[in-house]
């Protein structure tokens, strides 16, 4: 159950397409993110799928970044968003299916593509949005949709995005988003015919669904150009100065009686940024906000880094103190606990925070552009984004000390 947000072009600040998304899985599906260079599989190398059967692999392999969940065994897939070497980026949106019994919504279909299945043959081998489509639409014909009755996957690049919604036994329909257009998904089908032939009148109709989208649109109206700044405070929504905003008594957004869309269960929020001006892809970015963005930090990811700092590489079952995902999980919990004694502080710190990583941001690219190589430009690149989470650590931890002093103080 997520929310998503596609930037055309032309309402974009930096000119090229953006896509800010919350994958609200709940369940403790803790998320790492992660690099993954460019290979060559070997001769007769399959891909297998979660559903049994498997397909073909490319020659070769595109380098990428992606926001993962810990462990197929606790969910299947573990691709959630993500950006590859060429600036296509994915992220999905569950939707539900017409005529499909709730007890075989999440039926195994033997030989199908699961939803993060999709992502990753999206990021490991498309060069341009348009492949994308290509690729996915393909893949739904010849295998199907499986473990979801109904999908919706944004695959944009820099000058283009498209939605693709599937449904199940290989229906599947595109639509490419215009470049003046913001467009924002729940988790029903928007593509108009295949919404009215496919989608259940049920999920069509669920405020929890139509609430997002139209608070969303309502904002972006007034807008007349988003950047990543803008999709922050959008993924960071909680209904705010709207007849929609609610709070339990304690003052909490959270489980207040309507679905925000920013949820105290969303897992990892991302916005994913193509900037072709660095060589070989490197400049492309991945902002990722581990745990609820309305209580967490975005920090920014290149796709020509050669490794992540390890809190953010980190993740697992059970809670740890060198995971990133279960650190901001416990300050958001903590937040909730004692929201009107804490949030403040902790939004207040964030908003400094990043205020800080964008100014240092402009300065170490410029530099980069004007590195003479390759392994120069990734190994600077490195080394910022290596200080900046380990910096988002450091500041938790403190965060996490003043938290709990505050949250468990009694009046």
């Amino acid at each position: 159950m997520c929310t998503t947000i596609v930037v055309g072009r032309k309402r974009s600040a930096t000119g090229r397409v953006i896509v800010a998304h919350n994958e609200d899985l709940g369940r403790n599906s803790a998320h790492r993110m992660s690099v993954v260079d460019t290979r060559e599989p070997s001769p007769g190398e399959r891909f297998t799928l979660y559903s049994d059967g498997s397909l073909e692999q490319p020659a070769r392999t595109a380098r990428l970044l992606a926001a993962r969940i810990y462990d197929k065994r606790h969910f299947p897939g573990d691709h959630t968003s993500g950006i590859n070497e060429h600036g296509v980026a994915v992220a999905n949106n569950m939707a539900t299916m017409r005529g499909v019994p709730a007890e075989h919504q999440f039926d195994v279909v033997p030989g199908g593509i699961i939803w993060t299945e999709f992502m990753q043959v999206v990021l490991e081998r498309a060069a341009s949005a348009h492949e994308g489509v290509a690729l996915v639409g393909d893949l739904c014909e010849r295998c199907g949709l499986s473990c979801d009755s109904g999908t919706m996957i944004a695959v944009a690049d820099p000058e283009e995005a498209w939605w693709v919604e599937l449904a199940r036994d290989g229906r599947w329909a595109a639509r490419r988003v215009d470049d003046d257009e913001v467009s924002v998904r729940a988790n029903c089908y928007r593509i108009p015919d295949f919404a009215a032939k496919y989608g259940d009148p049920d999920s069509q109709a669920d405020r929890d669904n139509l609430d997002r989208i139209e608070t969303l649109e309502a904002r972006v109206a007034c807008m007349p150009a988003l950047g990543v700044p803008e999709l922050m405070a959008l993924l960071r929504d909680v209904y705010e100065d709207t007849p929609l905003h609610r709070t339990r008594p304690d003052g909490s957004p959270f489980k207040a009686g309507v679905r925000t869309v920013a949820m105290l269960r969303t897992e990892a929020a991302t916005i994913l940024e193509a900037q072709p001006g660095l060589p070989h892809g490197f400049g492309h970015r991945m902002w990722c906000c581990l745990s609820t963005p309305l209580t967490g930090a975005f920090v920014p990811f290149h796709a020509g880094i050669q490794r992540v700092e390890s809190h953010y590489a980190t993740a697992g079952g059970q809670f740890t103190g060198h995971s990133a995902y279960w650190l901001f999980t416990e300050l958001a919990k903590l937040v909730d606990y004692r929201y009107t004694a804490c949030a403040n502080l902790v939004r207040g710190t964030w908003a400094a925070f990043e205020a800080e990583t964008f100014r240092d941001l402009a300065a170490v690219e410029a530099h980069c552009e004007r590195l003479a190589s390759a392994p120069e430009c990734a190994a600077l690149l490195t080394d910022f984004d290596c200080r900046r989470a380990s910096a988002a650590i450091r500041t938790l931890e403190a965060l996490l000390r003043e938290v709990k002093t505050r949250a468990f103080y009694e009046d």
